[in-house]
């Protein structure tokens, strides 16, 4: 592990042990009690420049067992139930030190689950000779990690920094997380996607689906705006959200085969991910979800 790793992780360490009160009382006395012991006439100058009245308040003996009362109060808010530093339905913070955007708890849960589905699927460091993407972890790919602020080595890229780059690259800024509340099922098929291929062609091709199945008019620019969210769900009132739901599964599944197909002509190295990408990435998305999806 070098320097640069081991300042990443301590200050990994810090930024999630600093929102407990425990950490910052403790915090706090320890700076009090250096304080005291390197400058005590200053202590005492400070103490004696209080007005009278704020002085009377706080007796001195107070003043000079501050330190022993900030200890006694760390160990009371121990006692205190005190909200998780890793509770992922906030979301994540990314290497930039950006928390992502909150999502309601419907969203957020949903979020959550396709980015662990995607995780699971990718695996973890990979850096295969004929994959144009390099070195890749968690489905992650170095140029993509690197124009988000990572600068360590690719095989101890953190989860959290693969989550919250899937979060804001493949979900919010496509404008997926909106769509997450309208049709789910459609969501995760349209983020996987962008995670396999960039959100450019899923986007195009549901906005084909859209105007195919729902006779819209979308202007087909590969961005899923609020118009094209809109057209779906007053499609979903036209044709029935879960029936929408499998037929726009189903055009999304056969575009993504023919790039297949396409990408694989154009280079035959990509040859040896084919089986895998059809295995793992056509019909993934499970039919049944569509039952749950709502107008």
């Amino acid at each position: 592990m070098n320097v640069l790793d081991v300042k990443r992780r301590a200050r990994s360490l810090w930024l999630r042990a600093w929102p407990l009160w425990s950490v910052r009382m403790s915090a706090l006395g320890a700076l009090l009690t250096a304080f005291a012991a390197a400058a005590p006439d200053t202590l005492l100058q400070i103490w004696n420049a209080l007005p009278d009245n704020l002085r009377s308040v706080f007796p001195e003996a107070v003043a000079h067992a501050l330190p022993t009362i900030l200890f006694i109060a760390t160990i009371v808010v121990r006692l205190i139930p005190q909200k998780s530093t890793d509770d992922r339905r906030s979301l994540w913070k990314s290497i930039s030190g950006k928390v992502a955007p909150k999502a309601a708890g419907g969203i957020a849960a949903a979020a959550i689950a396709m980015i662990a589905s995607v995780i699971a699927v990718e695996g973890g460091y990979v850096n295969h000779p004929a994959d144009p993407g390099g070195e890749t972890n968690m489905g992650i790919t170095k140029k993509v990690a690197v124009a988000n602020g990572y600068a360590g080595p690719m095989r101890s890229l953190p989860r959290s920094v693969a989550e919250s780059i899937y979060y804001d690259r493949y979900l919010v800024t496509p404008g997926y997380a909106t769509l997450i509340p309208v049709d789910a099922a459609v969501t995760e098929e349209l983020f996987d996607t962008s995670v396999n291929m960039g959100p450019s062609r899923p986007s195009t091709w549901f906005q084909r689906s859209t105007n195919a199945l729902c006779g819209t008019t979308l202007t087909i620019d590969g961005r899923l705006g609020p118009n094209s969210i809109a057209a779906y769900r007053t499609c979903q009132g036209k044709l029935g959200a879960a029936p929408l739901c499998v037929a726009t599964l189903g055009i999304l599944d056969a575009w993504q085969s023919g790039e297949y197909a396409r990408l694989i002509g154009a280079n035959p190295k990509l040859q040896v991910f084919q089986k895998g990408w059809i295995a793992l990435r056509i019909g993934n998305v499970d039919r049944r979800k569509c039952s749950s999806v709502k107008a």
